[in-house]
């Protein structure tokens, strides 16, 4: 994934004309299922999430929903966290039915391998709550790593602790001020990881645990936390408070390399305090591009947000493109985006019966400069149709407005300079 980084800033980058409606590109939704979509990998291709009875799944385009087994919800009537995926789609995280089939735990399945109980081993003050052990909440972009909380019955300093998990390290306690807390997601190798610090008075706080040390992000009057964090811990989202609307809204926190700069990115119009309230749930790599949830107070909708639009419903989104969603269901949440912003999944709900989920595949495709056959690749075939309209301008014989790269009206150097700069590039 680090490796790639380079070209997934790329991608996002010329991703965000897309989103801002400026540039064509190909946009499509899919639904995959009656299901809970709660992460997705690095390249968009593999989907993690709840099954509909709160089971664990996996979804490649070859393979559709695969149930993965060890459903503590069916068993016990247990269930809690969200389940995650590692960057390279190989491994998942989830809170599960421990070995023994009588506890919920955290596990961390493995392609070609199956699920591991991460719990017991207990941390020294960790046992049993409500048969439960913990639960999984997050994961590393390298799939080393599992984050969430541990249950510390009959203990001071809070019942819930956020915690880490390795095979080097085992479980680790992060700490909290006081009280409870959550760690909710980390970054590339876990050095890095977000979540909630619970305050002596209950509210839950959006903190960062650097290296195990902590800190908050941003102190305010509601519950308000850190969903997640990018590939090399430097950009935090979740929610902060705005104080002008006193209202909780989606929030951004970037590193600025001395401290954590907060950047408020609104709520839709409608949102009515206290009750209502925005949270970003997912956050592209170079920060571009946020995806989340918007309560206007008994009422939600998903929605996305760039620095060119601000906040807006992802169904507006979709019309601009042309897209209307499936009349038979609700498009609830926007619970995670791919790092280079092309995928996003989300949740919707079926509207003759609210608790039936349905879960859904955005994905937004930016052409590419020079492809004018529109094959998917920069190539001999594109370079050809150029100088077969060069010098061309439109009334002339030989004039393509589709090798007109820079939209000047005529087909010259400046389009060639295009087409040879991403010549070999595409597919």
């Amino acid at each position: 994934m680090q490796t790639n980084r380079a070209v997934q800033l790329s991608l996002a980058a010329s991703l965000l004309a897309t989103l801002a409606g400026a540039a064509p590109a190909e946009v499509t939704l899919e639904y995959i299922g009656s299901c809970r979509a709660t992460d997705v990998s690095a390249d968009g291709s593999v989907v993690a999430g709840n099954t509909a009875d709160y089971g664990t799944f996996r979804w490649t385009e070859a393979d559709g929903i695969v149930d993965l087994g060890r459903n503590a919800s069916a068993a016990i009537g247990r269930a809690a966290g969200t389940p995650d995926v590692s960057a390279d789609g190989t491994r998942i995280s989830a809170s599960i039915l421990d070995v023994t089939g009588n506890y919920l735990t955290l596990g961390l399945w493995e392609l070609g391998v199956g699920w591991t109980d991460l719990l017991p081993p207990l941390l020294p003050d960790g046992g049993l709550m409500d048969d439960a052990y913990g639960s999984a909440w997050g994961m590393s972009g390298d799939g080393e790593v599992v984050t969430g909380l541990y249950w510390r019955p009959g203990q001071p300093g809070g019942s819930a602790h956020p915690f880490r998990w390795s095979a080097a390290d085992g479980p680790v306690d992060l700490g909290t001020e006081q009280g409870s807390g959550r760690a909710n997601d980390a970054d590339w190798d876990g050095n890095v990881i977000v979540g909630w610090d619970e305050r002596p008075d209950g509210l839950w706080q959006p903190t960062v645990w650097v290296d195990g040390v902590r800190s908050r992000l941003s102190a305010n009057e509601f519950f308000t936390l850190a969903e997640r964090v990018n590939s090399d811990g430097t950009i935090v989202v979740g929610s902060s408070a705005d104080g002008d609307s006193f209202t909780a809204v989606a929030a951004m926190w970037r590193w600025t390399g001395i401290e954590w700069e907060e950047q408020l990115l609104g709520a839709l119009p409608g949102t009515v305090p206290p009750f209502g309230n925005a949270t970003a749930f997912d956050v592209t790599d170079d920060g571009s591009l946020a995806v989340g949830y918007n309560a206007y107070g008994a009422t939600g909708d998903a929605i996305m947000w760039t620095a060119e639009t601000g906040v807006i419903n992802v169904e507006d989104f979709l019309a601009d493109h042309g897209i209307t969603p499936d009349p038979a269901y609700d498009i609830q949440v926007l619970t995670a985006v791919s790092d280079d912003g092309s995928t996003i999944v989300g949740i919707a709900l079926e509207n003759d019966n609210p608790w039936v989920p349905q879960s859904f595949i955005i994905r937004i495709s930016q052409a590419v400069p020079g492809d004018i056959d529109g094959d998917g690749d920069v190539d001999q075939s594109d370079l050809g149709i150029l100088l077969a309209a060069y010098g061309s301008v439109p009334g002339d014989p030989n004039w393509n407005p589709d090798a007109d790269l820079d939209g000047d009206g005529a087909v010259g150097q400046s389009d060639l300079g295009i087409l040879l700069a991403n010549y070999g590039t595409g597919g």
